[in-house]
């Protein structure tokens, strides 16, 4: 971008809510940081948070610890 500072992109891929689910379950298979799956998804702050919190209703996941500002998730016994 001439004159400007270059233009930051995010390649987000298009998942539908359940392929969001799977995913987000199967890469709990170790504990991750909310920031990870943030951006593998291509999801906003917002948007993963809002599912982390979905699962965690539903019994899937669990915020494993916080260390400062990071989240870390994983998945529970009975996690699917």
């Amino acid at each position: 971008m001439p004159g400007g500072a270059p233009e930051r992109r995010r390649r987000r891929q298009r998942f539908g809510p359940e392929e969001r689910r799977r995913f987000v379950l199967s890469a709990l298979e170790r504990p991750r940081t909310q920031s990870e799956l943030r951006d593998a998804l291509g999801m906003s702050n917002s948007g993963i948070l809002h599912l982390l919190r979905r699962l965690e209703r539903d019994g899937l996941v669990r915020p494993a610890e916080r260390v400062a500002w990071t989240r870390i998730w994983e998945r529970t016994r009975n996690g699917g």
